[in-house]
């Protein structure tokens, strides 16, 4: 479908002239309106313009949320027209009614015919090549077209990071797989504390997390083992968390950032083969040690269907588990940042302790 272009309007600001504005797009939808409060309250900057991309809701819905969270939020919140000056420390909306593309610090808009909708191509194309600094965080898993995706690969193409939440009211794997799959998907947090994350670093649109110290994550249930692991680690210089099961793993790698994960596949609440599964759509990347107690090779066979660096059989000496860990770039042995694990490795024998 081709969509009306917008263009300037009389009296709008010229691009040349306009200051550079750091702008914060919020992708919302089914279920997106109850997570925009504990979102943004408290954690809205002065510096930086939040412009909520409402898509299932046009403008009189829009008026009736706005109202609600106007008095939560303590805080300047305006739904779009015709145009729209963004400003700073406020949070604006866009209604489904309308396109919007992004002139200087300026949204301007044009009519939609009756059954479309607003074009995220469109806007973050406009977006992608204005001087801006910006950034996109999504909070449901409505935004799988094609449309959606191809505007989402233009603002990233500019230096834009994309972050997200596995909060939400609706499903959202198949919607994450589907970033991540195209390469736009960055790091996932919980929703709370999601915008504390983002960090504009420079004047060339590029943001990011604060890099930090190497850190581990221990999952295992018997505490004398993911102890001695964690302190083990702290002496060889590794800033090392624990977690006493597979879905308290998963939610430390939400809040949290680590550069490897020491996993034991037979724990409560939920084991290591489903804790795999989970970070396949969670963290794919993330480097992973599966510790085991048992000599079972069908979990063996099941463990090398996931992308991890090696497997030891307890007991085993901490040698053993250096041995695995030095061939990881973020070990301090190789003095190189975090990256991607290596293939998986066959089982380690290992002697008792």
């Amino acid at each position: 479908m081709n969509v009306p272009v917008p263009g300037p309007i009389p009296g709008s600001t010229n691009l040349a002239n306009d200051h550079q504005l750091k702008i914060c797009f919020i992708l919302s939808s089914i279920g997106g309106p109850r997570m925009l409060s504990p979102l943004l309250s408290g954690h809205v900057k002065e510096d930086i313009a939040y412009v909520v991309v409402q898509r299932s809701a046009g403008a009189g819905l829009l008026d009736v949320l706005v109202e609600c969270l106007r008095e939560e939020l303590n805080r300047k919140t305006v739904v779009a027209g015709h145009s729209l000056e963004l400003q700073p420390g406020a949070v604006h909306f866009l209604p489904n009614e309308r396109n919007y593309s992004l002139v200087g610090n300026k949204l301007v808009s044009a009519e939609l015919p009756a059954s479309a909708r607003l074009s995220l191509d469109l806007l973050f194309t406009s977006a992608a090549a204005s001087r801006n600094q910006c950034a996109v965080v999504v909070l449901s898993g409505m935004f799988t077209d094609e449309d959606g995706l191809q505007g989402l690969e233009k603002l990233k193409a500019a230096g834009a990071p994309i972050v997200g939440t596995l909060e939400s009211h609706t499903p959202v794997f198949d919607w994450i797989d589907q970033l991540r799959g195209r390469g736009l998907m960055g790091e996932l947090y919980p929703l709370k504390n999601l915008l504390e994350h983002l960090r504009f670093t420079n004047g060339e649109g590029h943001m990011g997390t604060s890099p930090g110290p190497i850190r581990y994550l221990v999952a295992d249930d018997e505490e004398k083992i993911r102890t001695v692991i964690v302190e083990m680690l702290r002496l060889r210089g590794i800033d090392a968390d624990s977690a006493v099961d597979g879905l308290d793993a998963l939610r430390k790698i939400q809040k949290g950032r680590y550069d490897l994960l020491i996993l034991d596949l037979n724990m409560p609440e939920m084991d290591g083969l489903k804790t795999l599964e989970a970070l396949k759509t969670i963290d794919p990347h993330l480097p992973i040690v599966v510790l085991t107690g048992l000599d079972d090779p069908d979990k063996f066979r099941a463990v090398n269907g996931f992308k991890v660096m090696g497997i030891l059989t307890k007991p085993f000496t901490f040698d053993k588990l250096q041995k695995i860990l030095s061939a990881h770039p973020a070990s301090p042995a190789n003095g190189g940042p975090a990256g991607a694990a290596p293939g998986a490795a066959a089982p380690s024998k290992s002697a008792p302790k």
